[in-house]
């Protein structure tokens, strides 16, 4: 019997497991694990790509959000971050895997595990520090409420600000009033009362029947110094309440992550599952093609 420790024998059994996987495969590396791979990045590829064209035409088209100040408040500049690094990812993975290369292979790995490293610490800590997400996104919409109707080219950021208030049932940032304090065409003295139509009030999006009465929200608050006969005409606090939403937008946005808290989580839970698998194939193929490269070469 031929002893194992023999080089002769180590060196034809690394020869026969070298030609059974250039048989099986025809490179050594799975085909199945090579083309789920390429299959999955394939759709983070298509998924990138457009992500990023629908921001470089909302880009290009639009310049509303720009008066905002800053890269969390407009959508096109995260659409292209978003799109670019989707795209990034799935240009890495798909030709890495199919072209069995080692260095595209790396760079996708090593960029999907910091981005999942990087989702799980935002996730903590928008969960800890809810409270302090709240007021940045009220601080935001505020923001936005002293653009409103400010030019004749910020109309996608007004229908934004509308629909929104009308999605979640809410109006302002942290208070109705944040339209009275923070927008010149509704701020509430004395002097914009008689001179502005939407003076004191608020815009339609902050109405609970706007389809019936879009100008509900008119003149709902009386002015600072406005006279005793004049305000016993005005409508109380309960009536305005009745007529506009109460609750500011950044509340109710919260709100409304929390009441579909289990939604969110799924839909997270599901993306974090498969960038871990494809993470785990990738390094697997990695591995495979490293141990078939140190396979001295049959003669």
């Amino acid at each position: 019997m031929a002893n194992r420790a023999d080089p002769q024998v180590r060196r034809q059994r690394q020869v026969d497991r070298f030609t059974r996987s250039i048989n099986r495969t025809g490179s050594g590396v799975s085909k199945s694990a090579k083309f789920i791979l390429f299959f999955l990045n394939l759709l983070f590829w298509a998924a990138g790509g457009l992500l990023l064209g629908v921001g470089i035409y909302a880009k290009t088209q639009s310049n509303s959000w720009d008066t905002l100040g800053s890269f969390g408040t407009d959508p096109a500049l995260l659409l292209i971050l978003v799109g670019g690094v989707v795209f990034f990812l799935g240009f890495t993975g798909a030709v890495g895997s199919l072209r069995e290369n080692q260095c595209l292979l790396r760079m996708y790995i090593y960029t999907m595990t910091v981005l999942v490293v990087l989702e799980i610490a935002a996730a903590a800590l928008a969960f800890v520090f809810r409270s302090k997400v709240q007021e940045i996104v009220s601080e935001k919409i505020v923001d936005a409420i002293r653009q409103y109707h400010t030019t004749n080219m910020q109309t996608d950021l007004d229908d934004a600000i509308e629909g929104l208030q009308k999605s979640f049932s809410c109006c302002g940032g942290k208070l109705p009033r944040d339209w009275i304090t923070h927008n010149i065409y509704h701020n509430c003295t004395r002097e914009t009362f008689n001179s502005l139509l939407t003076a004191c009030g608020v815009p339609p999006g902050c109405c609970r029947n706007a389809s019936t009465n879009i100008q509900c929200g008119y003149k709902v608050y009386a002015y600072s110094g406005m006279s005793p006969s004049e305000r016993a005409n005005w409508p109380s606090i309960e009536t305005r309440n009745q007529y506009i939403y109460t609750k500011g937008c950044g509340a109710s946005f919260i709100e409304w992550i929390q009441n579909n808290y289990i939604l969110f989580g799924s839909v997270a839970l599901t993306i974090l599952v498969v960038q871990i698998i494809t993470i785990l194939m990738a390094a697997n193929i990695l591995n495979t093609i490293k141990y078939l490269l140190s396979i001295p070469i049959p003669t």
